[in-house]
């Protein structure tokens, strides 16, 4: 599970400003997720690192119920 990239949609986040971006998986928390961005828009740039919210990262249907995502340090 570590190795695989997991691929979501950022939604309803910055007012709109990354709206529909994909952005990778790092990591998963209580307080939402570590993503880093695919791509770049505006000031955000293709590698910067965010912190979502549960409702502001959309996961793939078949990644949803994983267990948490732990990355090797």
């Amino acid at each position: 599970m570590a190795n695989t990239r997991i691929i979501g949609t950022i939604a309803a986040v910055f007012d709109g400003a990354l709206d529909g971006m994909a952005a990778r998986l790092i990591s998963r928390g209580r307080l939402g997720y570590l993503v880093e961005l695919c791509e770049s828009r505006g000031t955000f740039r293709k590698g910067d690192i965010i912190h979502l919210s549960a409702a502001e990262f959309l996961l793939p249907a078949d990644h949803r119920n994983d267990a948490p995502l732990r990355e090797a340090s």
